[in-house]
């Protein structure tokens, strides 16, 4: 009877509450180690593309429009033909002209050639038949040669255009051109913006007019910089105070707070603490996690 009391009383004690719950979850963590690279921060402000130099195509004769060769955008060639025109005494002699003298083939009959390369901005004489006068406008060629970038840059930040700095230009499709920053304007714009043209650096292709892009100008440069991916670093709701979680082996996570350098998109500068080479930072399953928290590292 006292073993059967005894098995009983066994078999009725409750369960532990972990064993019963099961582990505690831990979050799953990816860490890298820090880094020592240049690194450069870099400001971005918005510019508008413009062909400040711009040659407008006239009549040179009073004359009949006999062929528009050339359309509203159409990207022309120094010297290529954009019109054809014929004088009135043309007109009225016709073919006879040549028959009366042999060397007056092709008397008044004037092909109007495009002065620069560059862009058809404005198209005048849009079809054939009009009679022009002397002087009469056609078209415009926005010159390909002088495109330039006018940056309205904040007056604060006059100082990083400073010296004609190299800068980086992105088109909306995300193609990059090198440029330099000119001098600035004498101007300044009704939202207290400092005028500077931007040229670019051989241009691969002829780009329109008033496009939009951005213009990447240098702020801080670093030689060699302890460096961590951006999203190894938090920061509170006010953006003062900045942390890493960092392990100190493979299942546990602490806090440490951290001053920050030189920053761009990608890539932070650690200035304080300087981190071992073997110091391992997380970089992914950071987010919300407490100081001395439980991770399982996932390799």
């Amino acid at each position: 009877m006292l073993g059967a009391l005894l098995t009983a009383c066994h078999g009725g004690a409750p369960a532990d509450d972990e064993d019963a719950a099961g582990p505690t979850p831990r979050a799953q963590v990816q860490a890298v180690a820090v880094t020592t690279q240049a690194l450069t921060q870099y400001r971005t402000f918005p510019a508008t593309s413009t062909y400040p130099r711009k040659s407008t195509v006239t009549a040179p004769v009073a004359a009949y429009v006999t062929a528009v060769r050339v359309r509203l955008g159409d990207q022309v060639r120094a010297g290529q033909v954009l019109f054809a025109l014929e004088t009135k005494e043309r007109r009225a002699l016709g073919n006879e002209a040549q028959r009366i003298d042999p060397s007056l083939r092709g008397f008044g009959q004037v092909e109007v050639r495009a002065p620069a390369a560059g862009i058809v901005s404005v198209l005048n004489q849009q079809q054939a038949g009009d009679y022009v006068l002397e002087g009469a406008p056609l078209c415009t060629v926005a010159e390909s040669s002088q495109l330039v970038f006018q940056l309205n840059l904040p007056y604060e930040y006059h100082g990083l255009a400073a010296g004609r700095p190299a800068c980086t230009i992105v088109l909306p499709d995300s193609t990059r051109l090198s440029g330099t920053v000119q001098a600035p304007l004498a101007s300044v714009s009704p939202g207290q913006s400092e005028v500077y043209l931007v040229r670019p650096t051989n241009p691969p292709r002829v780009i329109p007019e008033n496009l939009l892009v951005q213009v990447r100008l240098t702020q801080a440069q670093r030689p060699r910089a302890q460096t961590l991916p951006a999203a190894c670093v938090l920061a509170d709701e006010t953006m003062h105070n900045f942390w890493v979680m960092k392990l100190v082996n493979d299942s546990t996570a602490v806090k440490v707070p951290v001053t920050l350098g030189v920053q761009n998109p990608s890539e932070i500068e650690i200035k304080s603490p300087v981190f071992g080479p073997h110091d391992r930072i997380l970089s992914v399953g950071n987010y919300g996690l407490a100081d001395t928290a439980k991770v399982k590292l996932m390799r």
